[in-house]
């Protein structure tokens, strides 16, 4: 009966350490991977929108570029034909009254009369 009646022994050198159980880990875990993948998501999400956004703004740009180009060379064309119209007083031109085409199956290129 002895036996039984053992008293516990404890060392007086033995210090108490925090031993988390399993729970525990997968909670803590849980609570510090969560954020950061929902953080990355996120970081992730908006540099998609921006080079979405960057993007529609190239586009919109190249389609700018191509339009100035087209109004350029309509301003040349319109600017050149103002020009001579302008001019014609200037170097004495006259309006024709009667063309008279070469004809090709000739062998004369030019008839002096």
């Amino acid at each position: 009966m002895r036996d039984r009646k053992k008293k516990k022994v404890f060392n007086k050198r033995y210090k108490k350490q925090f031993r988390p159980g399993k729970m525990a880990i997968v909670l803590t875990a849980v609570f510090i991977i969560l954020p950061i993948c929902i953080f990355l998501l996120s970081q992730k999400n908006q540099m998609t929108m921006k080079g979405d956004d960057i993007a529609k703004l190239k586009k919109k740009k190249q389609e700018l570029v191509d339009e100035q180009q087209q109004l350029q060379l309509e301003a040349a064309r319109l600017q050149s034909i103002q020009a001579i119209q302008q001019d014609v007083p200037k170097t004495n031109m006259v309006q024709t009254r009667q063309v008279d085409y070469v004809n090709a199956q000739t062998n004369v290129a030019f008839d002096s009369k």
